[in-house]
């Protein structure tokens, strides 16, 4: 099948790792597999970026307002800024 990792565990853990596995019906590679791979979920929220950070990004490639638009109106430019950053993705490759 797939890879094959041993390990050793200390008693709580071991404990935990038996409790889970009579609760949900499951082997001690699917355990271990489900818990692997929500650690990795969790662990790549922690690294995208706050709506702020992105925002911080993109405030300095906002092009001045035209003419007869305020210039504090930034959400006018949102939906373009967006876009063209798709776009520039799909030409990288990465989208």
């Amino acid at each position: 099948m797939g890879q094959s990792i041993t390990f050793r565990l200390d008693a709580e853990t071991a404990r935990i790792v038996r409790e889970l596995r009579n609760r949900d019906h499951l082997s001690n590679s699917e355990l271990m597999r489900i818990a692997l791979r929500s650690h990795w979920k969790a662990v790549e929220e922690q690294n995208r970026p706050t709506s702020w950070e992105v925002y911080q990004q993109l405030y300095p490639r906002i092009m001045a307002a035209a003419e007869g638009e305020p210039r504090h109106d930034r959400a006018r430019h949102a939906k373009r800024l967006v876009r063209e950053k798709l776009i520039a993705k799909r030409r990288e490759g990465t989208l």
